[in-house]
């Protein structure tokens, strides 16, 4: 996040922030909606990405109801196109991290291929498991390393005063885009937004105004927001993709 305030400006990254986390939420609720709209209609427990686009067609207007039968392979290739993305990000942040802690602790740097190539493995395995459920329990665990890194984060990030000065305020528009993007890849996770709901014990505490939805879109804006204008303010020009790369190693 603090990248993606580089290339907005710390003004602009704060508010865009704001605006692209309540546009994602919006469009969640949106697609929710449809989706039990659409399963009051048919009278079907839960729908899948590919279903829902399938009936909000044939349930549409007349000239879309055409193109029903051939528009969940156009999303299946989208979310397709989408997770692929996302994997291959978490790849690269993943190893690039685990590069940085071993160039310490090891005489000779180690390619970033290599560790690449080392976490593929458990990945597969970890892509193997299909049903939600099963994975809660690293989900939390994963949750509560977050919230520590996040901890220690901060921790770096606060303990020396922060200056607007030699800070952009508001960036060119050429990096807007770059914000765009990276803003959109950490706040959204469309992919499992229906699977999500539809193993929930109780799907409808999903939305509402102090639904799982909005509680964790508050909380996930406010702390990327925070992370992204305090690690700009803090390394300026000078930081990296992931803001642990710009950590003292020595500590």
């Amino acid at each position: 996040m603090p990248n993606a305030f580089r290339n907005a400006g710390y003004v602009t990254g704060t508010i865009g922030t704001v605006i692209i986390g309540f546009i994602c939420t919006y469009c969640i609720h949106q697609l929710v909606k449809a989706e039990y709209e659409l399963c009051r209609r048919k009278k079907v427990p839960s729908m899948n990405y590919p279903t829902v686009a399938e009936n909000a067609l044939l349930e549409g207007p007349p000239f879309f109801r055409k193109f029903a039968p051939y528009i969940g392979h156009v999303v299946n290739t989208f979310l397709l196109i989408y997770q692929l993305g996302c994997c291959c990000v978490y790849v690269v942040f993943v190893a690039s991290n685990i590069k940085s802690i071993a160039d310490f602790y090891l005489d000779e740097p180690v390619d970033v291929r290599l560790c690449m190539v080392i976490i593929l493995l458990p990945l597969i395995f970890i892509n193997w498991v299909r049903n939600l459920k099963y994975l809660a329990p690293f989900s939390t665990i994963a949750n509560g390393i977050t919230m520590v890194s996040f901890g220690i984060i901060c921790y770096y990030i606060f303990r020396e005063p922060f200056t607007t000065e030699d800070k952009v305020a508001v960036a060119p528009f050429s990096g807007f885009p770059l914000f765009f993007g990276t803003v959109l890849f950490a706040l959204e996770a469309i992919g499992i937004i229906l699977p999500l709901e539809n193993e929930m014990k109780t799907p409808k505490k999903f939305g509402g105004s102090c639904g799982v939805l909005n509680v964790a879109m508050v909380l996930i804006v406010f702390l990327y927001s925070g992370m992204g204008l305090f690690g700009y303010l803090n390394y300026g020009g000078e930081v990296e993709g992931s803001i642990t790369l710009n950590l003292p190693s020595k500590d």
